[in-house]
């Protein structure tokens, strides 16, 4: 009986130790983002490319726009893969943000996540005007 008390309580503790070192590892990450300026966005899935050359070369370009955005304020994409329902995962980067948010404040001012994100809308406004406009050529 006392063994199976005893197994049960490693089982226990070691998945708590996983979880507590990859928060560790979050925050060190966070620490260490900070110092190079270059916070991270975590994403996740796959980047659908489209298979036409041309449609290809529009989203690779607002891709690049977006990123230089992201990157006026601190920011640097990060895809995760594909991450589904990893509660210590999104701990881990609960713990993350908890960090670099306070950061990106000071950095860019209060009202920052408004400010970039209507600069991102203007960019994704612009390239959807310029699908339609290419798709009414294309029918004449």
């Amino acid at each position: 009986m006392k063994r199976i008390i005893f197994l049960i309580l490693i089982v226990c503790l070691s998945c708590k130790s996983k979880e507590i070192s990859l928060i560790n590892e979050y925050k060190n990450q966070a620490l260490h983002d900070i110092k190079t300026d270059s916070v991270k966005i975590f994403t996740y899935g796959l980047l659908f490319i489209y298979p036409d050359s041309l449609k290809a070369k529009k989203q690779l370009l607002k891709q690049n726009k977006m990123n230089s955005i992201y990157k006026k304020y601190g920011l640097f994409k990060q895809n995760q893969g594909c991450v589904i329902g990893d509660k210590k995962m999104n701990k881990a980067i609960k713990e993350y943000h908890k960090i670099t948010d306070v950061y990106l404040e000071k950095r860019n001012s209060k009202d920052w996540k408004e400010k970039m994100q209507k600069e991102l809308d203007s960019i994704i406004k612009n390239s959807l005007n310029i699908n339609f406009l290419y798709q009414n050529i294309n029918k004449k």
